[in-house]
């Protein structure tokens, strides 16, 4: 079996999980805190990820510039709006739309 399979896998069964987990915290922090929770704990993995390319791998880190940090704000305000939409959604009670949507 080549290794793509269980990856891919491995990845749709995390995120569903996540999404079962997000489903769950919106019933006791509401929509806004369940996002709040994936992103806020996020940082410290993606920092980690960072400083793993930068140092472990020796990728140069890009250098910013206005361009940059404007696309990188809009891509991460629609990353948080979807989220919040679709767990937003998941409180419709119809979780396989919303992750299919997902």
């Amino acid at each position: 079996m080549e290794l793509w399979i269980p990856i891919t896998f491995a990845a749709a069964f995390l995120q569903n999980l996540r999404s079962a987990l997000q489903k769950h915290l919106k019933g006791a922090m509401g929509t806004t805190g369940a996002t709040f929770v994936r992103f806020g704990f996020g940082v410290p993995f993606a920092l980690a990820f960072v400083a793993f390319l930068h140092y472990g791998a020796g990728f140069a880190l890009p250098t910013p510039d206005r361009e940059f940090a404007i696309w990188v704000v809009i891509g991460g305000l629609a990353q948080i709006a979807a989220t919040a939409l679709l767990i937003h959604l998941l409180s419709f009670r119809n979780f396989v739309v919303g992750t299919a949507y997902s």
